[in-house]
């Protein structure tokens, strides 16, 4: 006999916020809010990668911790996705822990080169910084890419569109980004004088 004061009961569903294994944006997406963002997107784009791995695979892992040290996790991400891109029969990704690689030295180099104190003419510094941040945003757009085609979403069309909160962003990057083109101006202009 059923108990009439029990709460009814349901099968839970433990994949419900990612049926894909990893995180699906854009790449035009990926690159409009990562150079808005002078380089903070990539925290939320592990985030969401070991987020959809976590529900997918049911990792035990804590996305948090892996996007804020990213540089530790970067090559077991790309592996993932080079795994899942090639046993769905779409092709290799070797050059995946080459990418990975790449983007650590870059991070490492990128932190090292804005702590050296800069000069007052533009530099190999300058030259250095600007290719630190560069560098990573392109391992990203190689790994996105990969992973969007595991994803069973080429062009990643189903993430593709800016939301409000993406937009907040841009708009804040664009106010630093001015910020730093006047400091910039600024600089050169006391230069020259």
């Amino acid at each position: 006999m059923e108990n009439p004061y029990q709460a009814p009961q349901a099968e839970l569903d433990t994949h419900s916020e990612s049926s894909t294994p990893f995180f699906t944006t854009s790449t035009t997406k990926l690159i409009v809010l990562y150079i808005a963002t002078l380089g903070l997107y990539r925290l939320y784009w592990f985030y969401k990668h070991w987020k959809a791995l976590q529900v997918h695979e049911g990792l035990k892992v804590a996305p948090v911790w892996r996007s804020i040290f990213s540089i530790f996790f970067t090559h077991s991400l790309f592996k993932y996705i080079a795994n899942s891109h090639q046993e769905q029969s779409l092709g290799t990704w070797s050059a995946h822990a080459m990418m990975a690689t790449l983007y650590v030295l870059m991070t490492v180099g990128g932190e090292i080169a804005a702590r050296i104190p800069a000069s007052d003419v533009f530099g190999v510094w300058d030259i250095a910084l600007l290719v630190t941040s560069v560098i990573p945003l392109y391992t990203l757009y190689e790994a996105q890419t990969y992973a969007n085609r595991a994803n069973q979403d080429p062009d990643g069309k189903s993430n593709s569109r800016f939301s409000p909160w993406n937009i907040l962003f841009i708009l804040m990057g664009l106010a630093i980004w001015g910020v730093v083109v006047l400091g910039v101006l600024a600089q050169y202009t006391a230069i020259l004088d």
